[in-house]
């Protein structure tokens, strides 16, 4: 039963993340509009597998491993969706 808590509140935050990133509409600029769009994306998958760990055990160094293993995939996601938008016709 825990471990499906667990799973609720993680994809919860993973959610939350999605929610925030996610442009309203779409910007002047499609290659931004993109960009913010796969970075909400990979914060949401990210972090519903990487935040876990803090469910279980409200620790600091649970949210370093997330932030360690979540920080490149949306730094990756967006520049791939920048550069999307960029050549996109």
């Amino acid at each position: 039963m825990i471990n499906f808590i667990s799973i609720l509140i993680a994809v919860g935050f993973g959610y939350l993340f999605f929610r925030i990133v996610r442009p309203k509409n779409e910007l002047s600029s499609k290659s931004i509009f993109y960009g913010r769009t796969f970075l909400a994306w990979s914060l949401f998958a990210s972090t519903s597998f990487y935040i876990r760990p803090f469910v279980y055990d409200q620790n600091l160094n649970n949210i370093i491993y997330w932030l360690i293993m979540s920080a490149p995939f949306a730094i990756f996601a967006f520049v791939f969706g920048f550069l999307y938008g960029k050549f996109r016709n």
